[in-house]
């Protein structure tokens, strides 16, 4: 299940932030109502830029790790980018990165060998959009898809670094994961926010979730939703409801 605005709790292996040292990373998607509908439409992938944010000792601190984690973690597709260091925070500074990657569409009723090098290829991270029908319903899926492996193959390779040795990275790091729905179309736009592809009946319509037009809401993974992604390395975020 995925909770809605301020629950912003638990671990999560949320796209590179599994690499990047601090006692707090946090990461922002906006994903609007049209690039769901018009990926998978169309299946001409979509741009998305994950805004990720982290807690480091000082900002010249922020500075040399966050170079360190750009070169490790970037893909020639899916790019990270440290954006600025500047004081604050808890532990002292704190580092806003961006990490560009897109919405594409693939299909559902896939292993899930098969359906991340579906979607991944040689890349950290990417959004996918399928469609499925649920006991009479038309929906579009959303899910997030990470490389857990390689995420995990860069956070040992960052910590056996001179620079993280000495600004204290343990390894030991919280996150959250939030998505921005941004709402631009003409018509009210419902989700399920439970994965309509787990089992038992659909959720009732008190469940779901109405964004208004040029409205926006933000949901995030709940704890639960969290461990499956890394474990398996995919999630179903959400579901858009046609009909």
């Amino acid at each position: 299940m995925i909770t809605r605005r301020t629950f912003l709790a638990g671990l999560t292996l949320g796209v590179a932030a599994i690499a990047l040292t601090g006692c707090q990373i946090d990461t922002r998607t906006p994903i609007k109502v049209s690039q769901i509908l018009e990926v998978a439409r169309s299946g001409v992938p979509s741009p998305v830029a994950a805004a990720i944010t982290g807690q480091f000792i000082t900002p010249a601190w922020c500075k040399d790790e966050g170079v360190m984690a750009v070169e490790t973690i970037s893909t020639p597709d899916v790019p990270l980018q440290l954006q600025a260091c500047a004081p604050g925070g808890s532990t002292g500074a704190i580092g806003t990165f961006q990490m560009a990657t897109n919405l594409i569409k693939t299909d559902g009723g896939q292993t899930d060998a098969a359906i991340l090098a579906n979607v991944l290829g040689g890349d950290n991270a990417r959004f996918a959009v399928f469609k499925h029908d649920k006991h009479g319903r038309d929906l579009l899926s959303v899910g997030l898809f990470l490389n857990v492996p390689q995420l995990q193959a860069n956070q040992q390779k960052l910590m056996a670094m001179p620079v993280y040795k000495r600004g204290g990275y343990d390894g030991n790091v919280t996150f959250t994961f939030t998505l921005d729905i941004i709402n631009d179309t003409d018509k009210p736009a419902n989700f399920f926010l439970t994965d309509v592809d787990a089992g038992g009946d659909l959720p009732s319509d008190e469940a779901i979730l109405t964004i208004p037009p040029a409205g926006m809401d933000t949901v995030t993974l709940d704890a639960q939703t969290q461990a499956n992604l890394g474990t398996r390395g995919w999630v179903n975020f959400m579901s858009l409801i046609l009909k």
